[in-house]
């Protein structure tokens, strides 16, 4: 279904990894997990949490900082249900 949705595959990883761990974790931490490197992960992260499916304890400057990221658990269950209304068209 992956394929078919055209959802890249390492962020469905990236999603799964912190639905699974719910104290979520660093780039780092998730990269070794799932066998991606840390800058690629990261930037994923980034790319989802401006989506808004993930959140960080990160403030503005993110600069040397271990970032911490965690699943917005609402919005991903909102997405997933809105796919799910749009394909089947109700």
């Amino acid at each position: 279904m992956i394929n078919v949705l055209g959802i890249n595959p390492l962020r469905i990883e990236i999603l799964r990894y912190l639905a699974r761990n719910s104290e979520g974790g660093t780039s780092g931490d998730i990269g070794r997990a799932i066998g991606a490197g840390y800058k690629t992960v990261a930037w994923h992260l980034r790319q989802l949490e401006e989506l808004g499916a993930v959140e960080s304890d990160a403030g503005e400057s993110r600069q040397g900082q271990r970032v911490v990221y965690q699943l917005k658990e609402s919005a991903f269950d909102d997405a997933l249900a809105g796919v799910e209304k749009y394909v089947k068209g109700s």
